[in-house]
């Protein structure tokens, strides 16, 4: 299995995280992998974003499961990086597929725990509509979903169990029965925390059968330093900068 560089929202020091301008540079670097995030809206529109609120990363405001689709489609995604992204909006779910079949790009898609009232209903429909987008995915694309709750891994897996799928541990979740979550996860990709991670730890995952993907590695040492010790790919910020370490 070749090592992977995974480009963390895009490449965010280039242009704004989730937006086909940050997914562009990610092509026009000549990268394999993007990492990417899904969330759901009041009425049940499936959007590319990270936050659960608007706020950071458009001129819009609000936790997007408490709004609809309409003011989601019409926010700015794009000025508060620069001027002259001004206009940018947060892709669809339908987008990100199209994108990533002309492309041929693969995908690390997290999907983002849903809360609120209707959180329950909510999740069924973000990975009942995620199902049926992959569907139409390219076959030479390869996927892997990944989340930090085990609930949306289990949901999506009951659709769609011949898919690949990813838990990720910050440094402070990853207890001693992270190997339970994995199982009940249907998981055979583990995401950890590059805060905290050691050779050691590392090569426990391995002995599990894992492949390990790391996130977010923005120091060129410290993705050697992983690479070295047997880690599958890494997620960063700095894709263009990276890219070297995975090329023959």
């Amino acid at each position: 299995m070749s090592k992977k560089i995974l480009a963390h929202r895009g490449i965010p020091t280039i242009a704004p995280e989730n937006t086909m301008a940050g997914f562009n540079a990610v092509i026009d670097y000549g990268i394999d992998w993007i990492e990417t995030d899904l969330s759901i809206t009041k009425d049940e529109s499936v959007f590319v974003i990270h936050d659960d609120k608007l706020d950071r990363t458009t001129n819009e405001n609000g936790s997007i499961e408490t709004l609809d689709a309409s003011l989601v489609k019409k926010a700015d995604a794009g000025s508060w990086f620069a001027e002259k992204f001004r206009g940018e909006r947060i892709p669809t779910l339908d987008q990100l597929i199209d994108f990533l079949n002309i492309h041929k790009l693969n995908a690390n898609v997290e999907l983002k725990g849903v809360v609120g009232d209707d959180a329950n209903h909510l999740a069924d429909s973000l990975v009942s509509q995620f199902a049926s987008a992959v569907d139409r995915l390219d076959p030479d694309v390869q996927l892997i979903i990944s989340s930090f709750n085990p609930i949306m891994l289990q949901k999506m897996h009951e659709l769609r169990p011949s898919l690949d799928y990813a838990m990720l541990f910050d440094c402070y979740g990853m207890g001693e029965d992270w190997n339970l979550y994995m199982q009940a996860s249907h998981a055979k990709y583990i995401h950890p925390d590059s805060r905290g991670l050691t050779e050691a730890k590392v090569k426990k995952m391995k002995e599990y059968g894992y492949q390990v993907n790391v996130w977010t590695v923005d120091d060129v040492n410290r993705a050697q330093e992983l690479f070295s010790w047997g880690v599958d790919g890494i997620f960063t910020n700095i894709a263009d900068r990276m890219k070297f370490l995975v090329k023959n």
